[in-house]
């Protein structure tokens, strides 16, 4: 006997067919299997963004041309080329549930790197509309290991590309980098500024460049960074719309030199640093970033900017230097007059009364000379031997005075 919800949902049925239809296609239909990497070209290839690129490509495993992004797997395509009804799409398996290997998480994270990889083409695209440019792979996945992405730019002033590391990048990620390098083509590795994994902030530098003081932000550089650098490789930073260029920081001290004094206070102007560039020199301390716009990438016209201000950098240490030397000899010199011995004061005599000054007379030379230089008024005169043996003859008044004696004795 049938009840009344079993009628209700036969009827149900057969008013609404399409609900009665099973679901199996729908489940069937993989989690990532629109995504895939075309290991002949390099190129990744994204069904949902050019549907029409699967009649270029051959069907089937086609000897292991495509792998997928996630897992890095090889991958099926699948689908008639000319079928209306029926979506071409990647599979990793043919005979079971088409699942990715790879872990929801990475999932997210590789859609989110192909984002962003789309937009910082359009991005440059719309600051060169000259530029064609294409999205690439430089090394692909493993399970939870994030692929490098990279755009592969075609423009007039001549041709780049553009890798796009996602998360920790690992020694053989590098050595793909630097397998893939063509001298033809102007080779950047461009690190994300917000990703902890790329940036290691090391505080500030103050540089006074045109008269105009300046803040450096100053980072740690990693070991896979250093090497990328060594390889002549660009590297770079991006923070939204700003381009980040790095250059050495070596820490250096000012070897003192004659009448310089760097003791005290002015030991600390001793130490300074001085500039590696056009790209950061083995052995640098810390890395410094200046600014561009991100649409350097595709005018290179406008990395002469950079290599301007790095040598305004490099001019502003040398004028620094010369600064505080400068400081450094005024400090000598101080202290050498507070060391000199006080030399004695001369005592002036008072001038005896009689030899006061008018206020209508003039001072002579002789009358400014210090009283103890000047020679005394009256010095007895030294007797002669030889006029004092010889018998003194009278004085006129003495034989007047005689006379008048003798002759008032008579």
């Amino acid at each position: 006997m049938r009840t009344a919800a079993t009628a209700s949902r036969r009827s149900s049925a057969v008013r609404h067919p399409a609900r009665a239809v099973p679901t199996a296609r729908r489940r069937s239909r993989p989690r990532h299997g629109d995504i895939a990497v075309d290991t002949a070209t390099g190129l990744l290839v994204d069904l949902r963004q050019a549907p029409n690129s699967v009649r270029d490509l051959p069907r089937g495993l086609a000897s292991g041309r495509y792998s997928c992004l996630a897992c890095g797997r090889a991958l099926e395509l699948c689908g008639p080329r000319d079928h209306i009804d029926f979506t071409a799409r990647f599979r990793h398996t043919r005979h079971e549930i088409d699942r990715c290997p790879a872990s929801p998480g990475q999932l997210a994270r590789v859609r989110g790197a192909v984002a962003d990889a789309r937009a910082l083409a359009e991005r440059l695209i719309a600051a060169a509309p000259g530029v064609r440019i294409q999205v690439a792979v430089t090394a692909t996945a493993e399970l939870e290991v994030m692929p490098v992405l990279a755009l592969q730019l075609e423009a007039p002033s001549g041709a780049g590309v553009i890798h796009l590391p996602h998360g920790e990048l690992s020694d053989e990620q590098a050595d793909r980098i630097l397998a893939c390098r063509d001298t033809a083509r102007r080779q950047w590795v461009l690190f994300d500024r917000h990703d902890g994994a790329h940036y290691r902030a090391a505080g500030q530098v103050q540089a006074r460049t045109r008269r105009q003081d300046q803040r450096i932000d100053k980072i740690t550089p990693t070991s896979g960074q250093r090497r990328l650098a060594q390889a002549q490789v660009a590297v770079a930073w991006r923070d939204n719309g700003t381009l980040l260029l790095p250059f050495g920081g070596h820490p250096i001290a000012y070897p003192p030199r004659a009448a310089e004094d760097w003791s005290g206070s002015a030991a600390s102007w001793q130490r300074d640093w001085k500039i590696s560039q056009p790209r950061p020199a083995d052995g640098a301390a810390w890395w410094g970033l200046l600014p561009l716009p991100l649409r350097a990438l595709a005018a290179p016209a406008l990395l002469g900017a950079a290599v301007t201000a790095m040598t305004d950098l490099e001019a502003a240490q040398s004028g620094r230097e010369a600064y505080r030397r400068g400081k450094a000899r005024e400090r000598y010199a101080q202290q050498q007059t507070r060391r000199a011995p006080a030399r004695p004061q001369q005592l002036a005599l008072p001038l005896p009364a009689d030899t006061a000054v008018s206020p209508n007379r003039s001072i002579s030379a002789a009358d400014q000379a210090p009283q103890a230089t000047q020679a005394p008024a009256a010095v007895a005169p030294v007797p002669d031997l030889e006029l004092a043996a010889q018998p003194s003859r009278p004085l006129p008044w003495q034989r007047w005075r005689r006379l008048l004696a003798w002759l008032r004795r008579g």
